[in-house]
């Protein structure tokens, strides 16, 4: 939360997604659970990064599932190859994806820093601060901030 206040960073997390750039959207289990504001934001994808899945699960959307908890020293990059695929692969096609966790704070950011560095060949720091100027409350866990630093985006760019 550094260079936050606790508000702005609460309201930002009051509101369940954010788009971050065309077609990418990050947010919370809260939007990923809601048909009505999946289906009038086009969203037909979504990357579900939970220690366990929802149980909501809507038969019009296609899901990918990254089992994995918000602790430090959890292995996210293990996770990057599929999770940012399929979001590449579906954004290439000019189809919306949502990307959430529980709160759409740590886990899910991750992954769209990834992706973010991975597309556009930039370091954590950069994607970090796009991300963040989108969707506020963004503080992926030490752990995962360390993986992306050490990983790269050269090393994401092959996930694509």
């Amino acid at each position: 939360m550094e260079g936050m206040s606790i508000q702005d960073f609460l309201e930002a997390s009051r509101t369940p997604m954010h788009e971050i750039e065309p077609n990418l959207y990050l947010g919370s289990l809260d939007a990923a659970e809601n048909e009505k504001l999946l289906k009038s934001s086009g969203i037909k994808y979504v990357v579900q990064a939970l220690e366990r899945p929802s149980t909501y699960r809507f038969d019009n959307l296609t899901y990918y599932y990254v089992q994995i908890d918000d602790l430090a020293r959890e292995n996210m990059m293990q996770h990057l190859p599929g999770a940012l695929n399929f979001i590449h692969s579906n954004l290439q096609r000019g189809d919306k994806v949502l990307v959430h966790c529980a709160a759409g704070v740590s886990r899910s950011a991750t992954i769209v820093i990834a992706y973010i560095m991975a597309k556009y060949n930039i370091p954590f720091e950069e994607a970090y601060a796009i991300v963040r100027s989108k969707r506020g409350c963004v503080f992926p866990n030490d752990g995962f901030r360390r993986q992306l630093r050490s990983a790269g985006p050269e090393e994401l760019r092959k996930f694509l």
